[in-house]
Formats: C-alpha cells, structure tokens, sequence
C-alpha cells in the first residue's frame, strides 16, 4: 500500500528533521575550517530543513515513520606528524558525504512519490519536494568538486 497524507508527512517531518540535525553539525564543521561560505550555505540548509519538517508534523503528528537510517562515513583520521589533510578539512568532507547520502535518500523517496502517490495532491507536493532536493544535489555536488579539485 502506498503512503496516506499521513504517513508522507510523518516521512517528511523524519527526513528533514535527521537533514536538519547533520546540516546544524556541518555547518560547525565548515565553520572549524574556516569556510563561511559553506557554513551559510549548511546553515540554509538546516534552516529551510527545519522549517518543513515542523510544517509537515504541524505539531501533531508524531514521528513513526520507517525510515533507513544512513550510518556516518567512518574514516580514521590521519595519525602521522605530517598530515596530508587537516582534521577540519576531513570533518568538512565527510560532512559534505554524508549531506549528500541525506539528499540522495529524501530525493529517492519524493521524486518516488511524485509518481506513485495515490492522490493527485500528495503527486504534486511530492514533486516540490524532489525538485528542491536535485537543486541541493547539484550545489552539495558543486561544494564536493570545489574541495576536491
């Protein structure tokens, strides 16, 4: 059975609230590594995350949704006297990873639902939703190429 309003809203509040919750660390990340740019930009996203988890939970629907969790990149951090990347920088990109894996999964799921949804409503919203997500794909992308580059 395909989600109920219900159920794609609590999906929602879940989503972004997790996106919310890494955009609000990164950000602090970007910040330890002195890059004020991405810390805005990561602050934005926090922001706009916040707003439409607690718009789709209106306050009163819980949080039950099923969700796969996505575990953290785990990297060991350079040990050596000589290090090739600076832990902020490493944070900064495992940061920038793991933003990416959250847009992908909220992405996966409305452009999902903007097919397969079982009212022309939740199709349209759904469909809102993954078009901002492939913008914010394409800008975690851009950061991703300008610190690896």
């Amino acid at each position: 059975m395909m989600d109920t309003s219900d159920t794609f809203l609590a999906r929602v509040g879940a989503l972004e609230s997790e996106a919310a919750g890494h955009y609000e660390v990164a950000a602090q990340h970007a910040l330890n590594a002195g890059d004020l740019e991405l810390e805005v930009f990561f602050q934005n996203l926090a922001s706009l995350a916040r707003m439409e988890a607690g718009e789709a939970l209106g306050g009163s629907l819980p949080v039950t949704a099923l969700l796969p969790r996505i575990r953290p990149i785990e990297m060991e951090k350079p040990r050596s006297a000589v290090k090739v990347i600076s832990d902020e920088a490493l944070d900064l990109y495992r940061s920038l990873e793991r933003a990416l894996d959250l847009k992908r999964r909220s992405h996966s799921y409305y452009a999902t639902m903007a097919v397969l949804a079982p009212e022309p409503g939740l199709r349209k919203m759904a469909r809102a939703f993954a078009h901002d997500d492939a913008a914010h794909l394409t800008e975690i992308e851009n950061w991703i190429s300008r610190m690896t580059a």
